[in-house]
């Protein structure tokens, strides 16, 4: 137990962060982010029940019962902690009073979201606690170590309120980017642990490609927006419509997806072929042309599922390898001085 099993628990917590960006694009492709209408239990039970013929009678105005009391006990805190137009709005969504039929697919898939996240909750606080002996010598690793467990722990309170909120807009974006940071903290935490290897960039390419992670960063933001956008939408509209309902927030997205692409080809051409992290910035390029494709399908009821799981999943991908090269950049620079 040392310098190495830590370094091999802090990737594995930077794998498992990223899997459930994953696992999350398919928890809104199948639209399973209600399956399970309670939390942390499923329908009551830790592991989901495999027919309705298992649950009472009355059991979806129970359990839409159960979340409106939680969700009036988060509303109040919500309020004495001075965000009352953010409780006003958690208060006033209709979408409390809706009532979820089991469906042991979806149930089954955010069961599988919800253990995948208690397994990463464990190797994240395992992580933490080898983190602690780099208190003497090493405190960034410590500090970012424990910032990233944090976040995860503050990630899976804001899963619960999702939930009691019946998938709020805010909230749900709250959760996702919550998720992003953490991961972040674990890159970072594992670069001071572990420098990256000399690198002969110079300071015009390390420029450019935190310029391109700032672009990254915006096209996160941005598509946030324009989920919670979408989730509104009604399911009968044809392209034309979704895409002028969603304006201007989508052409704001695809133009940034534009010119992130075209950036991305740029560094990958701008770079040496010699430097280590090619095959990452490859895969940024590869990725982020991928995405000018899938985004544009979710407003197509043919592909929009696929395009759910895919878009969010190599968004995440672009952004994670994206953050990992620029931190390297950062951490090589001041290491070299």
């Amino acid at each position: 137990m040392g310098h190495n099993t830590y370094l091999k628990l802090n990737w594995l917590s930077i794998f498992f962060i990223f899997s459930l960006f994953v696992i999350g694009g398919l928890v809104r492709s199948t639209g399973s982010g209600m399956g399970c209408p309670d939390w942390p239990k499923c329908f009551g039970e830790y592991v989901p029940p495999t027919s309705k013929r298992a649950l009472p009678a009355n059991y979806e105005d129970f359990f839409k019962e159960q979340r409106i009391q939680k969700t009036a006990r988060f509303v109040s805190v919500l309020k004495k902690i001075g965000l009352a137009n953010k409780a006003a709005e958690i208060e006033n969504n209709t979408s409390l009073n809706e009532s979820h039929e089991f469906n042991v697919l979806k149930a089954y898939v955010e069961y599988i979201n919800r253990l995948w996240g208690a397994v990463t909750g464990l190797l994240v606080f395992a992580c933490f606690l080898l983190s602690i002996p780099y208190l003497r010598n090493n405190k960034k690793v410590f500090i970012f170590t424990t910032l990233g467990f944090i976040f995860v722990f503050l990630n899976a309170l804001l899963g619960a309120v999702v939930v009691n909120s019946n998938l709020i807009g805010g909230i749900v974006t709250a959760h996702f980017i919550a998720a992003f940071a953490s991961i972040c903290f674990f890159i970072i935490a594992r670069h001071f642990a572990q420098p990256f290897p000399s690198s002969n960039l110079t300071s015009g390419q390390k420029r450019m490609t935190c310029m391109l992670m700032i672009l990254i960063a915006t096209q996160v933001i941005l598509g946030a927006e324009l989920r919670e956008l979408y989730d509104v939408l009604n399911n009968v509209l044809n392209f034309a419509d979704k895409t002028s309902a969603l304006a201007p927030t989508f052409q704001y997205h695809g133009l940034l997806g534009l010119l992130t692409s075209t950036l991305a080809i740029y560094q990958l051409i701008y770079i040496s072929n010699t430097y280590k992290s090619i095959k990452y910035i490859k895969w940024v390029a590869i990725l982020a042309v991928a995405q000018l494709g899938f985004g544009p399908m979710a407003l197509l009821p043919e592909t929009a599922a696929i395009s759910k799981l895919f878009h969010i999943s190599f968004g995440a991908a672009i952004f994670v390898l994206q953050f990992y090269i620029c931190t390297a950049f950062i951490s090589t620079s001041k290491s070299e001085r």
